[in-house]
């Protein structure tokens, strides 16, 4: 194999590209006086500032959007880098068809390859725009603008990017380096403007702009577009190399639309969060090996094609490195170096994600996986074009690797939900990247760049590396929430009870008499809010058509109330608003509203996807925030309680709300009874399960108003998610009884007796 030319010489005149047809080109290479734009270390520096820069849009973006809406951001960005790489390896071809040569060869074969960018451009969007539109069907919608948009844009971007690889082919450092970064700029200022002034719509319609302004003046074609046969032809040339490229960034933007399909809109978010900053040092590097590969290849070709780890000798007598030990020595150091950084996030991801991004503190355990993850992504960023160059059957060897990537993904993302929700999907993804590598390797050891004991060294020190940082995650993780009990328990025996319910029978409102309201105070009948699926059902004489009231929302049975969550059949549609499902909320707010006190509430929770039981307060003077939840449990996690209390004041930019709280682990909640409480003072705010103190934090400044109880089963929404197959209807949330106690002198004659 012929090797690059050293990067300091240039094979053909600068207007190759373009030729007189395009004045940016001309006026591009009339600033080449500024020769410092020629180093590497101007790309390399240039390069790093404006990924710094454009990091600045994805660190933005969680700070401007909530968890649904930036979950929604994280998957159209990977529409938009899926055809921004849909090129059928044609830039894999310029370095075939271009490096080493030069004149009218090198000419031609640029120009044929831009010509051909934009044909497959014209092709990608007739082609993926629908496809890419009937995904917005999809639990996470996309408008139809923002996926034309996205798509768009990243076709604008591919055509725009092909000049780049055209210079760096004939190794003109000077164009390659200014062009280059003018496409980066495009991720930094424009695309911050977009989004701060038109949020995920706005993101992308700048891009899309951009990079078709950058597509038409530095890539316009000088000729008619390529025939049909022309592109088949440069396709089948090119198509092998494309194989190992489209594999690859496919496999870095699966993990999301996996995480889509396991997780709730919300949490698919939080997992997005950190997936997108793992993607930051992963663009980091890519961009780096671009300038970096070629000249190790030429290294290598110098070094020659054994897998000891010296051959020959120079005339000094010293052994010259062979492949082997180079592509050993580049790994190694970049493992460390990962590590490194990996280290750093397990110590200091929490604090700096509390401080900077507190509408998502949930993600910091997923966001640390990921940083162990990127140790292997990392190195085989680093791999990747080194196989694509040396690969004697890339399209074999692409499938190979598709076909490893892609099931341990899914297998690995499956095992790890399953196991501890997002932040088992992201470590599923560390353990599916180790699994790739050493596939990757493995290529690399048949191709001759590796020898035995490098192969075994190199996938030895991966697993050490990743086990170390595992054990250290085991580790530093904090104690569950009994860690952040109250120092000082406060003492609530004696405080006289104000409200009770044991529920011998459900006494409904019905006039000036009776309890319970059976919706929102203001009549509401779900929460458009949390895009909740329920329908809340009025089971009184006046109340809904005697149909709706027979999926009987409530049920008392021995004492126990409970509240049933039901299936609506497509002919009941109508009245139940149009919901899918009928179910249950209760609350006393025309009868109970109290300052301060221990709110307690004994129940068992239902099990399955998209079932969201809750007891909560909300203010009486009817405003939000505040809000406080003294029980919250996600059906498809039973074995963590969720405790929150929301402010109106402090609220993170991008956020309904400033949220304080915990995720307690526990015991499955659906087996058995528990007590839920909330004591609620005006210093402080301690949650407790089952009578021991699990969570406390100060009492927010706007939580000093009367409150009233809630209690209720939703389904669906932006946190839990639809339901799934699996999901049982009707489902049930049991309350055995509901208690609210306050300071005073009076104690209670009885306490409530805790029924089966």
């Amino acid at each position: 194999m012929s090797a690059p030319p050293d990067t300091c010489r240039a094979v053909g005149p600068p207007q190759f590209v373009a030729g007189r047809a395009s004045a940016a080109m001309t006026w591009l290479s009339g600033l080449q006086r500024a020769a410092w734009i020629g180093r590497p270390s101007t790309y390399a520096l240039g390069a790093l500032v404006l990924t710094v820069l454009g990091c600045g849009t994805t660190l933005m973006a969680p700070r401007l959007l909530g968890p649904v809406d930036f979950g929604r951001f994280a998957l159209l960005t990977t529409l938009f880098t899926y055809a921004g790489r849909v090129d059928l390896g044609l830039s894999q071809l310029a370095d075939k068809q271009i490096v080493g040569r030069g004149g009218p060869a090198a000419t031609k074969a640029a120009r044929d390859i831009l010509g051909a960018l934009w044909l497959v451009g014209l092709l990608a969007m007739a082609v993926t725009v629908p496809v890419a539109l009937l995904l917005a069907g999809a639990e996470v919608s996309f408008s139809p603008l923002d996926t034309v948009l996205a798509v768009g844009g990243g076709v604008m971007a591919m055509i725009a990017n092909g000049p780049v690889t055209v210079y760096r082919a004939a190794s003109r450092l000077w164009e390659f380096t200014a062009l280059a970064l003018i496409l980066q700029l495009g991720m930094t200022a424009p695309r911050l403007a977009g989004l701060l002034y038109g949020g995920v719509t706005g993101t992308f319609a700048v891009l899309a702009v951009y990079y078709a302004i950058l597509a038409v003046l530095f890539a316009r074609p000088v000729s008619s577009l390529p025939s049909l046969k022309a592109l088949v032809a440069m396709a089948r040339l090119s198509l092998p190399l494309f194989a190992f490229t489209a594999c690859w960034v496919f496999y870095l933007g699966a993990n999301r639309w996996i995480a889509s399909v396991l997780s709730s809109p919300h949490d698919l978010g939080l997992f997005s969060f950190g997936a997108s900053l793992a993607m930051i040092g992963i663009g980091l590097l890519s961009t780096i090996a671009q300038v970096r590969y070629p000249k190790l290849l030429v290294q290598m070709g110098q070094a020659g094609e054994g897998r000891s780890s010296t051959i020959g000798a120079s005339t000094a007598g010293i052994g010259t490195p062979g492949a082997g030990a180079m592509v050993e020595r580049e790994l190694l150091a970049l493992t460390g170096l990962l590590a490194a950084i990996a280290l750093a996030a397990i110590l200091f991801a929490g604090p700096v994600i509390g401080f900077a991004f507190p509408a998502f503190t949930e993600a910091t355990p997923s966001t640390i996986a990921f940083a162990a993850a990127c140790v292997p992504l990392g190195v085989m960023t680093w791999m990747v074009p080194m196989i694509v160059v040396r690969s004697h059957r890339p399209m074999a060897d692409a499938a190979m690797l598709a076909a490893v990537g892609f099931l341990s993904l899914v297998l690995a993302m499956i095992a790890g939900d399953r196991l501890s929700g997002i932040e088992g999907q992201a470590w599923g993804n560390a353990a599916a990247a180790f699994g790739l590598l050493v596939a990757m390797a493995l290529i690399m050891f048949r191709l001759g760049m590796l020898g035995w004991r490098v192969l075994c060294r190199i996938i030895g020190v991966q697993a050490m590396v990743l086990g170390v940082l595992a054990l250290i995650v085991a580790i530093a993780s904090p104690a569950p929430a009994r860690a952040q009990t109250a120092a000082v328990p406060i003492v609530t025996e004696g405080w006289k009870v104000i409200f009770q319910d044991d529920f011998d029978r459900l006494d409904l409102q019905l006039g000036d008499v009776g309890t319970w309201l059976p919706y929102y105070p203001g009549g509401g009948r779900s929460n458009s809010g949390n895009n909740e699926l329920q329908y809340y059902v009025d089971p009184r004489p006046a109340g809904d058509s005697s149909d709706i009231q027979a999926l009987e929302p409530y049920r008392v049975v021995d004492g126990v109330l409970e509240i049933r969550a039901s299936k609506v059949p497509d002919a009941l549609r109508a009245r139940s608003g149009g919901y899918a499902y009928a179910s249950g909320l209760l609350t006393p707010s025309n009868r109970l509203s109290f300052l301060y006190g221990a709110v307690e509430i004994r129940a068992k929770v239902p099990r399955g996807r998209g079932l969201w039981p809750a007891f909560w307060l909300l203010p009486s003077d009817r405003t939000w925030p505040p809000e406080l939840d003294v029980l919250e449990v996600l059906g498809h996690d039973t074995h963590t309680l969720h405790v929150t209390a929301h402010s109106g004041l402090g609220i993170p930019a991008g956020d309904k709300s400033a949220r304080t709280g915990a995720a307690v682990p526990t015991v499955d909640l659906s087996e058995d009874f528990h007590v839920y409480g909330l004591i609620w003072t005006a210093d402080r705010l301690v949650w407790t399960f089952d009578g021991q103190a699990v969570f406390e934090t100060p009492t927010p400044q706007d939580l000093h108003k009367p409150m009233f109880p809630l209690v209720n089963l939703a389904v669906g929404g932006n946190w839990p998610g639809s339901p799934d197959a699996m999901t049982a209807f009707p489902a049930t949330f049991y309350v055995d009884w509901i208690r609210v106690r306050q300071p005073g002198s009076e104690i209670p004659k009885a306490e409530l007796e805790n029924k089966p």
